[in-house]
């Protein structure tokens, strides 16, 4: 132990209110008052002692010795020989210590640094051939022609017509009602249900829904025919 950690656990103990000193002074209210600010002023005394003997003191020697670090060595190269899986990851766990102190600064980013380098050219390997086969084949414009077409567009709620008398199909051709929510067209007698949804001749998909789920959930009371604008906004807050 170096002097000044000495010093400072000294001036600890004095610090502590569960000192010898304190402790028999507490029978006495003044007498504990006096023990207390001498004990204080003492740690206080010693803790500046301590820093100016840090700064005079030499540095300990440090325990991490060529010698150390071998043996170390070799009680990981024994751990990791035995059959108990809980040696063996202790071993590990020396071998990862021992890499971080005895090696160089900065070797073990070096290290990560060049497998993470070695994951990304293998990976470059095994993504080439599949962006050469994609360019060979021209997928790419492929996938550009089906994005761009109608086939696939899958429409949205209030994309498209919720109800109406025209044909999805044939623009200005009549449908007629044949059922609930069911509409024939004139001209092919293809049949769409605006409830629940229909396909388009492109491929196109229109999902189902109803004019009335327009004003679902209004609560607006009978008077309100006598508000003005701001007041009939203020019902659905």
């Amino acid at each position: 132990m170096r002097t000044a950690e000495l010093l400072n656990a000294m001036a600890a103990w004095l610090e502590s209110p569960n000192n010898e000193a304190i402790l028999l002074a507490e029978t006495n209210e003044q007498t504990l008052q006096v023990v207390a600010e001498s004990c204080v002023l003492a740690a206080e005394l010693l803790k500046k002692a301590a820093d100016e003997v840090d700064a005079m003191e030499p540095p300990s020697e440090s325990l991490i010795t060529p010698q150390s670090i071998e043996e170390t060595a070799a009680l990981a190269a024994a751990l990791d020989a035995t059959n108990d899986p809980q040696l063996k990851k202790m071993a590990s766990v020396l071998d990862e210590l021992l890499l971080t102190v005895a090696a160089p600064p900065g070797a073990v980013a070096e290290k990560r640094a060049a497998e993470n380098g070695r994951l990304e050219e293998l990976r470059k390997k095994y993504q080439q051939p599949r962006e050469t086969l994609k360019e060979y084949n021209k997928i790419g414009l492929s996938e550009k022609a089906i994005k761009d077409s109608s086939f696939t567009k899958e429409y949205r709620i209030m994309e498209a017509p919720l109800s109406t008398r025209y044909c999805p199909d044939h623009a200005g051709a009549q449908i007629a009602r044949i059922g609930e929510h069911m509409w024939q067209c004139d001209l092919d007698k293809k049949t769409y249900n605006f409830e629940t949804g229909f396909e388009l001749q492109n491929g196109s998909k229109v999902p189902g829904g109803d004019v009335a789920q327009q004003t679902a959930g209004l609560n607006i009371p009978f008077h309100a025919i006598f508000d003005d604008r701001a007041g009939r906004l203020g019902y659905n807050k």
